[in-house]
C-alpha cells in the first residue's frame, strides 16, 4: 500500500472516529439538555395544587427572588415548600441523608465514613420524637409545608437533574425530615467538636498539664468581648516542667512538616474556617441617621452549588394586619432564618460554645452499660454494610482507650428537644425586648443572635437549647461525676442577654462574647481568635451615623491588622547580620517591607508574611508536640491547629521570648528555625512562579465552588461549577474568604426601611444551570457591589390555585 493511500485511509478513520465521538457527545449533550429543561421550576401561569386554601401569588424578579403573597400563614408555608421542592429538592434530600447517615445509598462507597459518623447520633429517631412533641399550631404549619414540598416535586416535569445524573429516584418529603435538616446543621457547626476533645485528651495524657494550659489558652490579647473583660493567659512553663532537649534524649526527632509533599496553600490552612468566619452587628438608633437600628450579618459556611440559603419574601393577612418577611430560608424548614419582618431585623453567627462532654466509663463497668445497635448502611452499586454502634445511657462510645476505658459523647444534639420550630414565633415580634426570649426558645444549632428594631433598640442573646449544668468541661470526666451532670435545659430567663449598651453597638464574630458566670453557661473553649471581633469593634467605634453602604464596606474589609506585628517581627529578623548569611532573601525582605497591609489577591507582601507565620508555627509546634505524635501516630500538627483557634497566643510568646527548652530540636537556634522557614518559602516561590515577586495571594486563595454531581459528568461537568478565581480576604479579618469557604450571604438592613438595605448571596438562587437566573447575583457578591435587599421588578408570576375555589 502506498504511503499516500495509508495517509488517506488514516484520515478517513480519524474523521469517522471524530464524527462518531461528536455524535455520541451531541446525543449525550442533547439528552442532558432535555433533562435539565424538563426539571426547571414553573415560573409563569396558573396551576392547581392540593391542599391550598386560597389563591397564592408567587412573583419573581430577575434574580429569581420570589415574593409570596398569601391570605393565610399555612398557605404561605405551602408556597414556601412548593418553591423549595421546585428549586432545591436535591439539596433538602442531601441534608436529611447527611443527618440520617444515608448518603452512601445515593453516592456510593465514598460516603460510608460520613454515614457511620452520622449513625452514631441516631438523629432519625430524635427527628421523629421532635415532630411528635410539636405543639398543634407548629405541627399544622409544618404539615402544610410538607404538602407544598411534595406538590412542588410532583409538578416538575421530571425529577431534579441531580437524580438523573446519579441514576436515582427521590423519595417524598416527610415532616420529620425537616428536623433532620436541623440536625444536619448541628453536624455542620458542631459535629467535629468532640474530635478536638479527643485530641486534647491525648495532649493531657502525654504532656504536663502546665504545658497543655499554655498551649490551649482560654483567650488572647486579641479578645474583644462585649463586657471588655480579658482572661489572663497561662504562663509559659520553664525547663524544669518540660524541656524538648530532655524529652528527645539525645535523638533528633523527624520534623512533622510534610512541607515538600504538600502545596503551600495546604500548609497555610491552619485555622478552622468551616466554623470560624461569620460576623454580625447592630448599631442603635442613637447612632444612625434614621433613628432606627441598623443590622448587618455575613454568615460564613462551606460554599457549594446551590448555596445553602434560599432567598425569599412572604406575606399573609391575619387579624386585619399584613405580615411581611424578607431574608433567607433554609430549604427543608418552613420559616425565615435571618432577615427582617419590618419591625425587627436579625442575624446569626456560630456561638462556638461547648455543647458536648466526653464521659469516661471505666473498663470494668462498660459491659453493664453498653448496648450494641446494629445499622445496615445501603451503598450504591455495592453490597450493604453492617455497622455496629456501642450505645450507653449517656450517649454513643466514640473511643476505646488502651486500658479499656470508654469515652462516651454526651451532646445537646442527642436530645429531641434540641430542635423545634421556635423561630416561627419571631416572625411577629415587634421589638427587641419581646424578641429575645423567643430566640432563646428557638432550638437549632447554637447561635449568637444580634437584633435591632424600628424604635432604635438593639440586643444580643443566644439561640439554641442551653444545658442546665454547673460547669462546662472540655477534657474527659468520669461519667458519674455529679459536678458535671446535666439536668434538662435552661429557661429563657437564665440566658445571657444584652440590650442597648452604652457604646451604641453590639457585635459578634465567633469569638468570646461574655465572661464570668455567663461564660460558664456557654463554655470556655475554642472560640475563634478575637482579631476579627477586635477589628469590627474598632471600626464601629469611630463610625458617625453609619449607613447600609458603610456596613457593606466593613464586611469587605481586607485590612490584615492582625498580621502587621508579624510583618514587623519578620523585618526585625531580616536584619543586616541575617542578610549577610542569606543574601538570596533580599527580594523577599524588600517586598515584605513595602506591603500595604491588606490581604488583596494581587498582593505578594501579604502572602509572604502570612506564609512565614504559618511555616514558623508548624516548625515550632511540631517540635513541642513531637512526643504526642510519636505516641499517637494518627494525629498531626493540624489536629492542634484544629483544637484551638487561640494558638497565636502561645506562638507569639514563643517567638518573642525564644526559650531554648521549647525550641524544636531539629534546629540549633531560633534564628536557624526562622532561616529554614524563609529559605523553604523563598525556594518554593521562585521554583513555582519564577520569581518571588510573581507570587500573589490570589494564586493560593482561590475561590472554588462546585456542584456535588459535577464530577460525575465527564467533559461537561465543569460547566456546572463556578470557574476558579483568586480572591481578596482571609480568616482573621472581616472579609473572610478561603477556597470553598466564605460568606454564604451578606446583608445590611434597617427594619422599616428595607428598601435601603443590601443583600449578597453567592451562586444565586438556581440549582439548575438552565434556569434564566443561573448564577444571578453572584457577580455582585464576588465584586462587593451594593445590591438590593428587597425583590426588584417582577419578571415571572405564578399562581397556585386551590382544587376547590372558596368564597
Amino acid at each position: 500500500m502506498s504511503t499516500k493511500r495509508k495517509h488517506s485511509t488514516l484520515k478517513k478513520a480519524l474523521l469517522l472516529s471524530g464524527l462518531s465521538t461528536m455524535v455520541v457527545a451531541s446525543s449525550t449533550s442533547y439528552w442532558l439538555w432535555a433533562r435539565l429543561n424538563s426539571a426547571l421550576p414553573l415560573l409563569n401561569g396558573e396551576i392547581t395544587i392540593p391542599h391550598v386554601e386560597h389563591e397564592v401569588v408567587i412573583d419573581r424578579d430577575r434574580n429569581g427572588l420570589p415574593s409570596i403573597v398569601a391570605q393565610t400563614r399555612t398557605d404561605a408555608a405551602r408556597a414556601m415548600g412548593f418553591l423549595h421542592a421546585q428549586e432545591r429538592f436535591f439539596q433538602m434530600d442531601f441534608l436529611r441523608r447527611k443527618a440520617s447517615g444515608e448518603l452512601s445509598a445515593l453516592f456510593g462507597e465514598s460516603f460510608i465514613q460520613a454515614d457511620k459518623e452520622a449513625r452514631l447520633h441516631q438523629f432519625k429517631r430524635s427527628a421523629q420524637q421532635a415532630y411528635n412533641t410539636l405543639d398543634a399550631a407548629h405541627k399544622t404549619l409544618l404539615d402544610a409545608y410538607v404538602e407544598g414540598v411534595n406538590a412542588g416535586l410532583d409538578k416538575l416535569s421530571s425529577v431534579p437533574f441531580e437524580y438523573t445524573v446519579l441514576k436515582a429516584t427521590p423519595s417524598l418529603w416527610q415532616a420529620e425530615d425537616s428536623f433532620l435538616v436541623s440536625f444536619a446543621m448541628f453536624m455542620e457547626m458542631q459535629g467535629r467538636d468532640y474530635h478536638n476533645a479527643l485530641y486534647l485528651n491525648k495532649l493531657q495524657q502525654t504532656l504536663p498539664q502546665a504545658l497543655v494550659d499554655f498551649l490551649v489558652p482560654l483567650g488572647t490579647s486579641w479578645d474583644q468581648p462585649l463586657d471588655a473583660q480579658h482572661i489572663a493567659s497561662a504562663p509559659m512553663p520553664d525547663a524544669q516542667v518540660y524541656s524538648l532537649a530532655q524529652s528527645a534524649q539525645g535523638e533528633q526527632p523527624g520534623l512533622v512538616l510534610q512541607a515538600h509533599q504538600q502545596s503551600l496553600y495546604a500548609l497555610t490552612l491552619t485555622d478552622t474556617p468551616s466554623v470560624a468566619g461569620s460576623n454580625n452587628w447592630a448599631v442603635s438608633g442613637e447612632n444612625t441617621r434614621s433613628g432606627k437600628a441598623l443590622v448587618a450579618n455575613d454568615m460564613h459556611l462551606n460554599l457549594s452549588i446551590p448555596n445553602i440559603w434560599y432567598r425569599i419574601e412572604y406575606s399573609w393577612h391575619e387579624a386585619a394586619h399584613t405580615h411581611k418577611l424578607t431574608g433567607i430560608s433554609l430549604p427543608g424548614l418552613p420559616m425565615l432564618i435571618a432577615g427582617s419582618n419590618q419591625h425587627i431585623a436579625w442575624g446569626f453567627t456560630n456561638s462556638m460554645g461547648d455543647w458536648s462532654d466526653l464521659l469516661r466509663i471505666p473498663a470494668k463497668q462498660s459491659q453493664a452499660l453498653v448496648t450494641q445497635v446494629t445499622h445496615q448502611i445501603a451503598v450504591k452499586d455495592a453490597a450493604p454494610i453492617e455497622y455496629v454502634v456501642d450505645m450507653t445511657p449517656y450517649g454513643p462510645v466514640v473511643e476505646r482507650e488502651d486500658n479499656g476505658d470508654l469515652l462516651v459523647l454526651r451532646w445537646v444534639a442527642h436530645s429531641p428537644e434540641a430542635v423545634n420550630l421556635g423561630l416561627l414565633a419571631v416572625e411577629q415580634a415587634s421589638n427587641v425586648t419581646a424578641s429575645l426570649p423567643l430566640f432563646n426558645n428557638a432550638h437549632m444549632t447554637h447561635l449568637n443572635v444580634v437584633v435591632g428594631d424600628e424604635q432604635g433598640n438593639i440586643g444580643w442573646t443566644m439561640l439554641g437549647a442551653l444545658p442546665n449544668r454547673a460547669h462546662s468541661v472540655w477534657a474527659p470526666v468520669a461519667y458519674d461525676n455529679e459536678q458535671y451532670q446535666w439536668s434538662g435545659f435552661l429557661d429563657s430567663a437564665d440566658y445571657p442577654k444584652r440590650v442597648n449598651p452604652e457604646s451604641g453597638f453590639l457585635f459578634t464574630a465567633n469569638a468570646r462574647v461574655v465572661s464570668g458566670d455567663e461564660l460558664d453557661l456557654i463554655g470556655r473553649e475554642n472560640y475563634a481568635l478575637g482579631a476579627r471581633a477586635h477589628q469590627i469593634h474598632d471600626g464601629l467605634k469611630v463610625m458617625h451615623k453609619p449607613s447600609e453602604a458603610q456596613m457593606l464596606r466593613t464586611q469587605l474589609d481586607s485590612r490584615a491588622i492582625f498580621l502587621q506585628r508579624w510583618q514587623y517581627l519578620l523585618l526585625s529578623i531580616l536584619d543586616e547580620a541575617f542578610m549577610e548569611k542569606h543574601p538570596e532573601l533580599a527580594e523577599y525582605r524588600e517586598i515584605v517591607n513595602n506591603w500595604n497591609g491588606k490581604a488583596l489577591k494581587d498582593s505578594t507582601g501579604y502572602l509572604l508574611v502570612r506564609a512565614f507565620r504559618t511555616q514558623v508555627a508548624r516548625r515550632v509546634f511540631a517540635g513541642i508536640l513531637q512526643d504526642v505524635h510519636e505516641q499517637y501516630p494518627e494525629s498531626s500538627v493540624f489536629d492542634y491547629f484544629s483544637l484551638t483557634s487561640q494558638w497565636e497566643g502561645p506562638l507569639w510568646k514563643l517567638v518573642n521570648e525564644q526559650p531554648e527548652h521549647l525550641l524544636n530540636t531539629q534546629f540549633d537556634s531560633w534564628q536557624a528555625l526562622y532561616a529554614d522557614a524563609l529559605t523553604f518559602l523563598n525556594s518554593h516561590f521562585k521554583n513555582t512562579h519564577g520569581a518571588v515577586a510573581h507570587a500573589k495571594w490570589g494564586d493560593y486563595n482561590k475561590v472554588a465552588i462546585s456542584n456535588p454531581v459535577a464530577g460525575r459528568l465527564p467533559l461537561i461537568g465543569a460547566f456546572f461549577n463556578v470557574p476558579e478565581y483568586g480572591a481578596d480576604g482571609d480568616i482573621n479579618m472581616p472579609l473572610v474568604q478561603e477556597q470553598g469557604f466564605g460568606a454564604s450571604m451578606r446583608m445590611g438592613v434597617t427594619p422599616g426601611e428595607e428598601h435601603k438595605g443590601f443583600f449578597h448571596m453567592p451562586v444565586g438562587q438556581a440549582s439548575n444551570p438552565m434556569s434564566p437566573y443561573w448564577l444571578a447575583g453572584h457577580q455582585d457578591w464576588q465584586e462587593g457591589v451594593f445590591s438590593s435587599f428587597l425583590p426588584q421588578e417582577t419578571e415571572y408570576s405564578l399562581k397556585l390555585l386551590p382544587a376547590e375555589r372558596k368564597e
